[in-house]
């Protein structure tokens, strides 16, 4: 009599196990389990009018490798590739692949060969069935295979990459401008910056013509990042066209650019760089210090900046050994080849004595420079009144001083203009004077006086009126 077999089968990575049963022994021990394998697909195209969407009129590409990846036990494998071609039983339907899989944890991986191409953005639009899915990796997000269950929405377009360039060069005239008789700088590494992510999408380094290229940049946002060579900082930048300029305005950090938006097949080769030399950033004009009313004004005025991050003002007073810094930052205005003013309050200045202060610039790179010294003397013993304050014809201006010192009474209306010089700068000798000054031929109003003791201003509100 011929035994009855019973074969039990079970796929474990694609190996097929096969058992077999004598229907004469009993095992209540073993199950049979059986499901029905899970259509993964579907196509891979090229996005001819680079919209991110797949439309009836593009081709899908023939001969990429697709990797199925599956989730075992925590270990991700490759269980299955196939190449893209021709969707069975359609004459023209290119790009295709399908996947037969056992329920599980999956994801695609598209492998793209070197052929300029780069992904189209992911889950545009409403329609799963004609997006995009692939991230910036070539791989999908993970998705669950359940028995019964269909994952035949799968797309992966792709179209031209863009690219970014062009040059490094040594700026040794320090203008900002690329010119025929100035060299190239070599080995510069450059860096192309996702602005979203912070990610970086590409490195190059610059070639024996200062020249570096970025390629296979997706449509994206990018900032720029160079890395100049010990020593050397930025030029100005934007000083010039787009094609003669250099970029690096530390929009993002020490020498990125500003943010560029690249499309598919765009091709922008004026991202430069400007490097000068041991280059001072910043190209003093003037500092003073005015001490108006009951506070000290440090002001600062530079031609050129490069590279700058802020200031700060320091200052010493007698008997101190080292500089401090007075509170607060000013920001730089920016890199630039015009004239920038900028001004600081030091409001702790009751204190008599000799005040003297210095200008602190940091770069971006955390090195500084100072200006020059100026210098503010606050005597206890001098004083100014005016009196009678509101006043309707006449006022009297009394300035007690400690010793012989240069005097200057100025008025000013409310928009700071000047009205009337009321004594010229001259010496006073120790001691006090009254000034008289006739108020009749002056429009009702409120003024400042501004009363100018060796260089130090105080100014004193008046009130003038009918």
């Amino acid at each position: 009599m011929m035994a009855l077999i019973v074969i039990w089968m079970e796929q474990t990575d694609r190996a097929l196990h096969l058992s077999y049963f004598d229907h004469r022994v009993t095992d209540l021990t073993i199950d049979a389990g059986f499901y029905k394998c899970v259509p993964i697909g579907d196509l891979v195209w090229y996005d001819i009018n680079k919209n991110d969407v797949w439309d009836n009129n593009e081709n899908g590409i023939n001969g990429l490798k697709v990797n199925l990846w599956r989730n075992n036990f925590g270990v991700w494998t490759i269980v299955d590739f196939k190449y893209t071609g021709q969707k069975p039983g359609s004459p023209s339907d290119d790009g295709y692949f399908m996947f037969c899989a056992p329920p599980g944890e999956y994801y695609i991986e598209v492998v793209m060969p070197p052929l300029g191409l780069v992904r189209s953005r992911p889950n545009i639009g409403t329609n799963e069935e004609n997006d995009s899915d692939i991230t910036s990796n070539g791989k999908t997000e993970v998705f669950i295979a359940l028995s019964g269950s269909t994952k035949m929405d799968i797309g992966a377009g792709f179209y031209p990459m863009a690219v970014a360039g062009n040059l490094v060069w040594r700026d040794d005239n320090i203008n900002g401008r690329q010119e025929a008789n100035e060299p190239r700088v070599k080995g510069v590494k450059v860096e192309a910056i996702e602005m979203i992510t912070g990610k970086v999408a590409g490195t190059a380094y610059t070639d024996d013509q200062g020249l570096y290229s970025l390629d296979y940049l997706e449509k994206e946002q990018y900032y720029i990042k160079f890395t100049p060579p010990a020593g050397f900082g930025a030029t100005v930048p934007r000083a010039y066209s787009d094609d003669l300029d250099s970029d690096v305005d530390h929009s993002y950090g020490p020498y990125t650019t500003r943010a560029f938006s690249f499309e598919s097949g765009m091709v922008n080769e004026n991202i430069d760089l400007g490097l000068a030399y041991g280059v001072l950033p910043v190209d003093w004009l003037d500092v003073n210090v005015h001490r108006v009313s009951n506070k000290h004004i440090i002001s600062w005025s530079t031609a050129r900046e490069a590279n700058v991050s802020h200031y700060e003002v320091e200052r010493k007073l007698d008997g101190e050994k080292d500089f401090n810094p007075i509170p607060g930052i000013v920001a730089a205005k920016g890199n630039s080849n015009q004239i920038s003013s900028y001004n600081h309050p030091d409001l702790d200045v009751d204190k008599p004595g000799s005040y003297v202060y210095r200008v602190k610039q940091i770069d971006f790179d955390g090195l500084f420079a100072y200006s020059k010294l100026v210098k503010v003397v606050v005597s206890a013993e001098n004083s100014i009144e005016i009196y009678p304050n509101p006043a309707k014809n006449e006022t009297n201006i009394q300035v007690s001083v400690s010793s012989d010192a240069t005097v200057m009474i100025e008025l000013f209306d409310g928009i700071s203009k000047l009205v009337r010089v009321l004594k010229k700068s001259d010496v006073q000798v120790t001691g006090s004077v009254i000034y008289n000054m006739n108020l009749s031929d002056i429009p009702a109003g409120v003024y400042n006086v501004a009363i100018t003791v060796d260089g130090v201003t105080t100014q004193k509100k008046l009130i003038r009126i009918e």
